[in-house]
Parts: structure tokens; sequence; C-alpha cells
């Protein structure tokens, strides 16, 4: 069983006192992942996916290679230690073939600290090669090393980005095709949004719903989207059913993953 389908067989048990999500093991045909039993014996069909960016956490992966030498270069050319600061999606292979000669550069002209809206000719070059939003001297009794940390990104965050990311899910053909072939009056999606998924995740946990009903296919009857809050215990549930507004609520139970 996943993490998101562990999340939510014990968010949505919580939510249902008396009700079961039964892992269904057997998915060989592409059927859906869990029945979800009510007290009164209904059941209904769920599906479970995870919202994540893909390329964030490729970035930190290559970041945290340990081969490859992991967060920290050793430079020849620096004499000071720094933080660099490298976009989400920038080659990490490129930081760290070149930070130190770009590094060394802005050393030379006197600049400890930097960022990519600098004017500086120099900083926007090494800007622009490494893929980095910025960096600064850090102090160190050691020997100069250039610590790259982990990539960074922003944007304006609302309610709609989390609803976005639901309603992406709802629209994949493979989970229409695995709810639409449920023999069940209610066909749940359930999507997960991870923490890597910034923006979407901050929506969630951050805001309330807006009062509209979801845009969602026949196919699904009830779509979900879960956040664990930085309490590890707590989540953020936002519900929609296809003909009601979205509702928000937190549930508290223990992950036991």
């Amino acid at each position: 069983m996943k993490y998101s389908e562990a999340i939510s067989k014990r968010v949505l048990e919580a939510v249902f006192p008396g009700a079961t999500m039964d892992y269904r093991p057997k998915q060989s045909h592409g059927e859906y992942d869990f029945d979800l039993r009510y007290s009164n014996g209904t059941i209904a069909a769920v599906e479970v996916t995870a919202a994540m960016d893909e390329t964030l956490m490729k970035t930190v992966a290559a970041i945290h290679g340990k081969r490859a030498g992991g967060p920290v270069i050793h430079p020849s050319a620096c004499k000071k230690s720094w933080l660099i600061f490298p976009i989400n999606g920038a080659s990490i292979r490129k930081i760290r073939a070149d930070a130190d000669i770009y590094l060394a550069a802005l050393e030379r002209e006197g600049i400890d600290s930097f960022s990519c809206v600098c004017s500086s000719p120099s900083v926007q070059k090494a800007c622009c090669h490494l893929q980095i939003t910025g960096g600064a001297v850090i102090s160190s009794d050691l020997n100069p090393t250039i610590r790259i940390a982990g990539p960074g990104g922003g944007g304006a965050v609302g309610p709609s980005l989390a609803i976005e990311a639901g309603e992406r899910a709802a629209l994949k053909q493979d989970n229409r095709r695995k709810l639409g072939a449920a023999q069940t009056t209610e066909r749940h999606l359930v999507v997960y949004i991870d923490g890597s998924s910034g923006l979407a995740w901050t929506a969630l946990t951050s805001f309330a719903p807006p009062a509209i009903p979801p845009t969602i296919p026949d196919e699904i009857t009830n779509l979900w989207l879960i956040g664990q809050g930085d309490n590890g215990n707590e989540f953020v549930v936002w519900r929609a059913v296809a003909t009601q507004t979205w509702q928000s609520m937190k549930v508290h139970c223990a992950p036991e993953i």
C-alpha cells in the first residue's frame, strides 16, 4: 500500500465512524483501490491518487545524491563558504561543476550576498548560468564549502490552486476509467496533496475552499483533497459532492504507517 493510500484509509475511516476502507490488492486489470464499507453495509468505490511536484522531488534527490557528492561542494577558488539557492529543476550537475568559479568571481568584487533581482552583471551571469535565485556567504571555521540549499519557488497562492490540482486528477482518463467501471452508487476520488506540491499544499492547508461546486466528470461522485498539516497527526480535508459546494474539515488521526 502506498503512503497516499494508507493516509487516505486512516482519514476516511475517521470521517465515517464505523466504516472500513478495505484495500483491494488484486488490481491487475486496473481496478479501483478500496471498497469503502459503511456501517450500514453499503459499499462505495474509492480510488486514491497523489499530487506531487516530480520536478522538485528529482531536484532534491539530485542535491542529496551521495555518489555525486551530496549538498556540499569543496571549492578550490573560493576563499569563503557560501550557501546558494537553486531554482526548482536546476541542473545540480552544472552547479557542482561551475559554482566555484562564479562565486569566486563575486568574492573578488566584494559581493557577500546577492539575489537574482540584483542589477550587477556578474550576479546576473552567475544566477542565469547556475540557475540559482541567490546566495550568501556563511560563517565557517572549517575549509571553505559551497552548500546547496533546497530548491525554491514562489507565486500567488489561493484556494483555486488546490481545487485545480484535484480537478486535474479527476479529469485523468485512468481515474475516470477505474471509477466508471465500478458497480457502486458512490464513487470517490481521493487526491493526496503532497507537501512537494508547494503552492497547492499551501492553498489547501492555509485557506478555506470557495462556495462553488466542483468540476468533476460523471464517473466521480465525490472528490476529496487531503493534506497533512504541520502536526503529523492532523489532516486538512476538502470534500465536494458533484451537486454540492466544497466543504472543509480537520481530521485528527495517527498515520500509523
